[in-house]
């Protein structure tokens, strides 16, 4: 496996926090990338806020019930301590399906508070 978190020595400090900001969804969960969201958040979470990791060929070609499941997983790995915001790897393309943008903001929504 890749090294968790390549450089991110080049990071751009987030404005509202004040911390380095890292889009961990460059690096999505395997097999599609080298990233473990958990592990990052492990190694790196009380210095840095991280965003992702839902992969956007999940939430276009997946089920709602496949996006519910990943924003859980997501959430439950990079949720202690704050500085987490879920979302997709990337734009979402029109075919992406509405239920499935619904069922990531709804899962936000009802378990991603912590």
């Amino acid at each position: 496996m890749v090294p968790v978190a390549p450089d991110i020595s080049g990071m751009l400090p987030t404005r509202a926090a004040g911390l380095p900001f890292w889009d961990s969804y460059l690096y999505n969960n395997p097999p599609g990338g080298d990233c473990d969201l958990a592990e990052v958040k492990q190694k790196f979470g009380n210095k840095l806020s991280l965003m992702g990791n839902l992969s956007t060929t999940l939430v276009t070609m997946g089920t709602s019930a496949d996006v519910r499941e990943a924003a859980r997983k997501a959430i439950d790995a990079a949720k202690e301590g704050g500085g987490f915001i879920l979302s997709t790897g990337d734009e979402c393309g029109p075919e992406t399906p509405d239920d499935n943008i619904y069922a990531m903001v709804e899962t936000a929504r009802t378990y991603g508070r912590y």
